[in-house]
């Protein structure tokens, strides 16, 4: 017997036909949490505010909604999620200092903001965020650039060229490799080039690299986008008198001091352009006027103890040096410059200690170990500063300074081959060094051992360094005639040596005289150092010093 029963198809009608309500009442639920959300979204403040439509957001979406009103939830539930984590994220980057929980903070944010990239993944706002969390101290900086790449990527898309700029931006400070900082840094200020952040932020990497020729553009659209910006304007002087542009770096340091009359450190960059350009009365000048305004400016009173110094005014020089230190007592500039004002009254023994002094706090450091090996030969100890020339080089064996302080050591002990194969080495390094050059010519012209002299590659040499010197300079005139002289042509060496004495100072005058006297008689010069060691004690810590 055939079961009754409904007909084939109604049964599954009849469930849908149940169903209906259900469905109904289900997105109705869903619907009232959802209008909810959205009207305490509108005049949400706190962050248990914006939590609790994230919460309403997520229950609306569970017990569900129709297809536009799902997308809605959606959208309002990441931008909710996205808003509290960057509003509890102020308390990382916008409080100083950082909230002493802010690791805690960054990991409750972090929760958020990847649910939210969950819900909507063409948010480029929270990948940006996610990238700064990640890119502090123990964050994941996989992660962080993952984040910032995907943000790039997005903002590709979208005409946001300010977004995409500062995108760029916070990859490239996130960046090792100065290369790829660069790149990120070009695109960001292609993106958008009225953006000074990145603009700026290039500006200072170029100027870390010495790369100052490149970071001058940079700094003078800079100026010119922020005309008070007075970090830029500085920045830019400094640029361009690092590339010895005097006269247009003059322009922005008066610039400077015009906007900041009240300020010390326009009036010492000005200071610094004025000693470059050798107007010492001008920097002397500006210098006055920082100190009058800060007394404790221990770089304008540096500063201005070098130009007294320059201008022979050695006790006065001194005594800005002695104020600087009752300043800054263990300050490295101030001993160097007391000790360089040492050794200009001769005082070596004060000098060498000022060094010592410096070398024990600073072992290897270059600078104070050759100004040492200067004072050594300075007060008769060449063979003492030849020993710590020769660890310098150990080191650093294409060190032209020490190379070419070397050479001039090894001169005044006779040693005439170990001086020229230091002087041959120092001009690999740089060909066009006028005092090598010099030195190098003068004892292949007036060695008294045959097999040393070279009249030929003393002249090639004296005549390349008087062209670099414009044939302004007598001892270098006088190398000159000295090398024609060995060469026979005593003609030359009469005129050379001639001009020599005419623009001589007093205190090299009579030696001149002398050699322009031999030429007259036909004689070249010949000329041997051996000088004694100064063989006076120096104090205990010498030993330490020569490592």
């Amino acid at each position: 017997m055939r079961r009754l029963g409904m007909p084939p198809g109604l049964g599954r009608w009849f469930a849908c036909l149940i169903l209906i309500p259900v469905l109904a009442w289900a997105a109705e639920e869903g619907q009232k949490d959802l209008d909810e959300a959205t009207d305490l979204q509108l005049t949400a403040e706190t962050l248990g505010d914006l939590e609790k439509v994230a919460e309403l957001c997520e229950s609306a979406i569970k017990k569900g909604l129709d297809k536009g009103q799902e997308e809605f939830a959606k959208q309002l539930l990441s931008s909710t999620l996205f808003q509290h984590a960057e509003k509890s994220s102020e308390s990382i980057f916008a409080q100083r200092p950082p909230n002493p929980r802010w690791p805690l903070v960054r990991e409750r944010a972090l929760k958020n903001l990847d649910r939210a990239i969950e819900v909507d993944p063409t948010l480029p706002d929270a990948h940006l965020l996610v990238a700064k969390l990640q890119a502090l101290p123990n964050g994941n900086k996989d992660k962080a650039f993952a984040a910032v790449g995907k943000a790039v990527e997005l903002l590709k898309k979208k005409d946001e060229p300010k977004q995409l700029s500062n995108a760029y931006l916070l990859r490239a400070v996130m960046q090792d490799n100065p290369a790829q900082q660069i790149a990120d840094l070009d695109a960001a200020v292609k993106a958008d080039p009225k953006n000074v952040e990145p603009l700026q932020t290039r500006a200072f990497l170029l100027l870390q690299q010495d790369d100052f020729e490149k970071a001058i553009p940079d700094l003078a659209k800079l100026v010119e986008l922020q005309p008070e910006n007075v970090l830029a304007s500085g920045a830019l002087a400094e640029a361009l008198t690092n590339t010895k542009k005097y006269d247009e770096a003059l322009k922005y340091a008066d610039k400077l001091v015009e906007q900041n009359p009240k300020v010390a450190l326009g009036y010492n960059l000005r200071a610094r352009i004025h000693v470059l350009k050798d107007d010492m009365d001008a920097a002397l000048k500006d210098l006055n006027e920082a100190i009058s305004i800060d007394k404790n400016d221990v770089a304008s009173l540096l500063l201005r103890s070098r130009v007294l110094a320059a201008q022979d005014k050695t006790e006065e020089a001194k005594a800005d040096v002695d104020q600087a230190l009752k300043i800054r007592p263990d300050l490295p500039q101030a001993i160097l410059i007391r000790s360089l004002l040492a050794a200009e009254r001769k005082k070596f023994g004060e000098a060498i200690s000022d060094l010592q002094m410096l070398l024990r706090a600073d072992p290897t450091n270059v600078e104070f170990r050759l100004q040492l090996a200067s004072y050594y030969v300075a007060d008769n100890r060449p063979r003492r500063a030849i020993e710590m020339l020769t660890n310098i080089l150990a080191d650093d064996d294409k060190n032209a300074d020490a190379l070419r302080a070397r050479g001039d050591a090894y001169l005044s002990v006779s040693k005439h081959a170990d001086a020229i194969a230091d002087y041959e080495a120092a001009l690999k390094v740089d060909a066009e060094d006028t005092g090598v050059l010099n030195n190098f010519a003068w004892v292949l012209a007036t060695s008294e051992d045959d097999k040393i002299r070279d009249a030929k590659k003393s002249l090639e040499l004296a005549k390349k360094a008087c062209e670099l010197t414009e044939y302004k300079k007598p001892h270098i005139l006088s190398t000159l005639a000295s090398a024609y002289a060995e060469s026979g042509d005593f003609e030359a060496a009469q005129k050379w040596s001639t001009k020599a004495v005419e623009l001589s100072d007093p205190d090299i005058k009579e030696q001149l005289e002398k050699e322009l006297d031999s030429y007259k008689e036909k004689k070249p010069w010949r000329e041997t150092q051996n000088i004694e060691e100064n063989t006076k004690p120096l104090g205990k810590s010498d030993d330490e010093l020569e490592t």
